[in-house]
């Protein structure tokens, strides 16, 4: 299919949503607010950002759980089984034929080379797990694409199923240990100021924010810049299922810690620090949009102030161009 016919059909039916930062007073707050409009559709959101002074594309890919194992891998083995299975063979989205995640992977990358995207965001679950070799094979892809990258991990990304310890732990071994070469810097968040944005990455990948990420968000709110803000898993709107910061999140409703072999989530539900960050994300004024992944299905989601979207797993091909556009 022709491309510009392709994302004609993915923006039929989409949403044209004024956020109603436009509504807000300029004077309210020493914080500046770019009242953005928003054009979403399931593989494409257009941006368009009050004073942008260059159109900026982000490709967003989530949600790959790209298996690749080699003979390097096999001390893992009674860790990684069950998802070591999950998805070796599932239907491209477009075309309905049989393909892999690492050729998926490889063939949005491409279409992120064609489209001369200013930057890839990775936002979680490239990998089902840990695997230096599932590792090398997205560095290698990344790196010969040329393209700049960010990546924050996903939850599957630093876990291996059994091992024993709490989440906090096994996330920075594994983001240490193996998922080291897709970092800049910290594991835990990073932003780059891209044309003018400020292209900001924050890891929840337990369903938490700690309070070092809760202090570097709340730099980052701080700056002149409009911010693009993306996590991996949703950040909790009204009538949301569970997500990050979702009210009801502990051990309660904890489903799936028996098939993913992990720790139970706690009794006390919610650190004081996620549902600050939470907080503080939805009364911010200088977000122009919220992306996040992990549900592997398209949501474009408003609550006043800001609009979250969500992408379509890359692991049959999907993905998102985000397109910010100058507005006078």
């Amino acid at each position: 299919m022709k491309r510009r016919s392709f994302f004609s059909k993915a923006l039929a039916g989409s949403a044209i949503t004024l956020s109603s930062n436009a509504l807000a007073n300029p004077n309210a707050s020493v914080e500046k607010s770019f009242p953005s409009i928003h054009n979403s559709g399931l593989m494409e959101t257009i941006i368009s950002v009050p004073g942008l002074q260059k159109n900026t594309t982000i490709l967003q890919v989530s949600d790959s759980h790209i298996s690749c194992d080699n003979e390097s891998d096999a001390p893992y083995t009674q860790y990684s089984e069950r998802m070591n299975k999950a998805y070796r063979q599932i239907k491209h989205y477009q075309t309905g034929e049989l393909t892999t995640t690492t050729e998926n992977f490889k063939e949005i990358i491409q279409r992120g080379v064609k489209e001369k995207v200013d930057l890839v965001a990775l936002t979680g679950d490239i990998v089902n797990y840990p695997s230096a070799t599932a590792i090398n094979f997205v560095t290698s892809v990344m790196q010969s694409s040329g393209l700049p990258y960010m990546y924050t991990a996903g939850n599957h990304d630093w876990h291996y199923e059994g091992m024993k310890g709490p989440a906090d732990a096994l996330r920075k071994e594994w983001c240490e240990k193996t998922l080291k070469p897709l970092y800049k810097g910290n594991y835990l968040y990073s932003s780059q100021i891209l044309n003018g944005l400020n292209i900001v990455l924050v890891d929840n990948s337990t369903y938490q924010v700690n309070e070092e990420q809760l202090d570097f968000f709340m730099t980052q709110k701080k700056r002149p810049e409009p911010m693009v803000l993306m996590v991996h898993i949703p950040l909790y709107m009204p009538s949301m299922p569970m997500c990050c910061g979702h009210p009801e999140w502990g051990a309660a409703v904890d489903k799936n810690y028996v098939i993913e072999r992990r720790e139970r989530w706690p009794e006390k539900g919610n650190s004081p620090s996620t549902v600050a960050f939470v907080k503080q994300v939805m009364n911010a004024k200088n977000i122009v949009g919220v992306f996040a992944g992990h549900w592997h299905q398209y949501r474009s989601i408003n609550n006043a102030t800001i609009q979250q979207h969500l992408t379509l797993p890359a692991l049959n091909g999907s993905h998102r161009l985000i397109k910010l556009q100058g507005m006078v």
